[in-house]
């Protein structure tokens, strides 16, 4: 989470949010860092009137960004280890893995043992016992991940799709009334996401029974945000 006098930023896991924490430390010069990947709910009191923003992405993408990011880590999180078998899996047998953990408690009691009770600075940062509550959710991580950034007792952050990147930040700046320059439009032109990782599109990954549980296990977000299973690339 980044916080400066105008709105925070709530950084969901491989998300755009590096990318999007380096445009806010150069455009906006009082940001501070007041905790890592932390949730909406965690923003100091002080913060609490701040209009907030969030970035999401298509969740089908995710997975494949995620496990590809894993796998090419020399020190990967122990969530990725022990759903791939220690990097021994490939993608699609760490899927079925991975959207079982909200009903297969004997792995997700697995993940709990080897993840931290306390919040670190490292990861998607979520403690052993938050994510013990997937458990019973029907949620797959994104979805697991989105809910608990994101959702908040006081007012919703403004949610950015990674892929109309642009127009969603014009549309929220506008909102909150802070104007963006050419300087700050030819930034998010030119420059690449960082802390990417190197694979083929999304589609070319995912059967069909893969492709349709992540439609089943993320389907807030698919539905909210109007997201469809883009085949080719098309």
């Amino acid at each position: 989470m980044i916080v400066n006098s105008s709105f925070m930023f709530i950084h969901l896991h491989k998300s755009a949010g590096t990318f999007f924490n380096h445009f806010m430390v150069k455009f906006f010069p009082d940001s501070i860092l007041v905790g890592y990947h932390f949730p909406k709910r965690m923003a100091p009191a002080e913060c609490s009137h701040l209009p907030a923003l969030g970035l999401v992405r298509n969740p089908w993408d995710f997975y494949v960004s995620w496990y590809s990011f894993q796998m090419q880590k020399q020190h990967s999180n122990p969530l990725f280890m022990v759903v791939s078998k220690d990097k021994t899996l490939g993608f699609k047998d760490t899927m079925e893995r991975l959207l079982s953990l909200c009903d297969d408690q004997h792995l997700l009691n697995e993940v709990t043992q080897r993840l931290p009770d306390h919040f670190t600075a490292s990861g998607f940062n979520v403690p052993s016992s938050v994510v013990a509550s997937i458990y019973g959710s029907k949620l797959g991580l994104y979805g697991f991940l989105y809910r608990w950034m994101f959702d908040a007792t006081s007012s919703a952050p403004f949610i950015v799709k990674q892929e109309a990147l642009i127009p969603g930040l014009v549309s929220f700046f506008q909102g909150i009334q802070v104007p963006i320059g050419d300087d700050m439009l030819g930034y998010l032109t030119q420059h690449a996401p960082v802390n990417t990782s190197s694979h083929k599109h999304y589609a070319s990954y995912y059967d069909d029974q893969i492709a349709e549980k992540v439609l089943l296990a993320d389907q807030t977000i698919i539905n909210v945000h109007d997201y469809r299973f883009e085949n080719n690339g098309s």
